[in-house]
């Protein structure tokens, strides 16, 4: 077990940006309170990142203090409509970091009052800690770790604790050795970025002399997330008769950008001809990778796409992107170009042309496996973020739509989107938009 937390410029930034995401998972059936609470524990209580807290002095001046154990808490919430409970924790989720507090992962039961077999488990986390890969993999543990307890199977719960336990937070310094990428490639890549066309021909992006006065404006309110479930089937089949090979991650991507690029003609005169460019959050380590390391390890590869093609052609376009992204390793080159920007104090003094970020939560786990939670039925993902940035240095970092996107069931997507610094009605409105291109969901 190491005896610190690995410094990473990112998480030094996510600590300013104080962003609280939480996924729900709605499942039917019967939960053993009991059971749940101490698979919590025992897994979260085993986490040594979670005995630290991050102090920041500056950009270039912060560290990881120990604090001692952290115990992580849980709440039971009888409600009388599950989805207008889970809005109301997203939007009251700062409460957990209020005065001081650190909350690196709290959880919640929200219990229907009309129907106890109906619930959700969800799962609130500090970015600053963990993305949202390192949440799902310490979720999923929990689940294994309860599961493996009403099974009577102690074996294994040993096994899933002493896993965690040796979970560690390399430094940021180490990634590109961790992940193979050589000197040469990595100057490769920089070209190739400073070169890359990007636009954000709406205006997204709050420009940076107008985030003080933004973020003064929003710190007045508070939002419940605006989330979204659309179909994916249909596109997902249009998509693939005229590209075979792309992920629904892809396709997902295309109807975003096809929403942005409508709103952008109808309501911002835009010309038919565009190039509508955000950043694509990439997960940098794979599955195997995550069982030993948690924190953020995470990059945003710039996409541009020519909007006013059919979305089958903008699937395509993202799809050959991603997959040059991955094969040359400049979602990497991303990770290191940001912590050696926070090193020199210059994260947040250039205008960013780009129109929005988007990211994937997708837990394959709850997905792929037909009885997730013991002697329950999973029904839905859904997720939810609220944000209280602490300067205008973390303002920056969310000053523009952000999106998370996961496959919520078979076929379905779950969309939703970050607190808007400047207006909700603009989210509402790219919401709308985006709906068209997926279609309604039936049922």
């Amino acid at each position: 077990m190491q005896s610190e937390v690995g410094s990473i410029g990112l998480e030094c930034l996510m600590n300013r940006a104080n962003i609280l995401f939480t996924s729900g998972y709605r499942f039917r059936g019967r939960l053993d309170p009991a059971q749940w609470a101490e698979s919590i524990r025992a897994v979260a209580g085993s986490v040594h990142k979670f005995r630290y807290a991050l102090q920041f002095n500056a950009q270039t001046d912060f560290s990881w203090q120990y604090m001692g154990s952290y115990e992580t808490p849980l709440r039971m919430v009888d409600c009388d409509d599950l989805d207008e409970a889970f809005g109301e924790l997203c939007r009251g989720s700062l409460a957990w970091i209020e005065n001081g507090a650190r909350s690196p992962m709290a959880m919640a039961v929200l219990r229907s009052r009309s129907d106890p077999d109906e619930f959700i488990l969800a799962q609130t986390s500090e970015h600053t800690y963990l993305d949202a890969r390192s949440a799902e993999f310490l979720f999923n543990a929990i689940v294994d770790h309860y599961n493996a307890g009403l099974a009577g199977d102690s074996t294994r719960q040993a096994e899933l604790v002493e896993g965690v336990r040796r979970i560690s937070t390399p430094p940021g310094d180490e990634v590109a050795s961790l992940l193979g990428l050589g000197h040469a490639q990595n100057e490769r890549n920089l070209a190739g970025l400073a070169s890359y066309p990007v636009a954000d021909v709406g205006r997204y992006a709050i420009a940076l002399r107008e985030v003080p006065a933004c973020l003064e404006q929003y710190r007045k309110q508070r939002f419940a997330p605006i989330v979204r479930f659309f179909p994916l089937a249909d596109l997902l089949r249009r998509c693939r008769q005229r590209h075979p090979e792309v992920t629904q991650n892809a396709v997902i991507c295309a109807a975003l950008a096809k929403g942005f690029y409508t709103l952008n003609r109808e309501g911002r005169c835009a010309d038919e001809r565009q190039l509508v460019s955000f950043k694509m959050l990439s997960d940098l380590l794979v599955p195997e990778l995550r069982q030993y390391h948690a924190g953020n390890y995470i990059a945003f590869v710039p996409v541009s796409v020519d909007a006013e093609r059919p979305v089958e052609e903008v699937a395509g376009q993202i799809h050959e992107r991603i997959r040059e992204f991955k094969a040359e390793k400049i979602d990497v080159s991303l990770f290191c170009a940001v912590e050696a920007a926070v090193a020199q104090g210059v994260v947040g003094t250039v205008d960013d042309a780009l129109s929005f970020v988007v990211t994937n939560w997708n837990n394959y786990a709850f997905l792929e496996r037909e009885e997730f939670l013991h002697g329950c039925r999973s029904i839905r993902h859904q997720s939810g973020v609220n944000i209280d940035p602490r300067d205008t240095l973390g303002a920056v970092l969310v000053n523009r739509p952000i999106l998370v996107i996961n496959l919520s069931a078979k076929d379905e997507v779950c969309l939703s989107f970050f607190p808007s610094l400047r207006s909700e009605a603009e989210n509402l409105a790219l919401a709308e938009r985006i709906g068209e291109v997926f279609g309604p969901l039936q049922g």
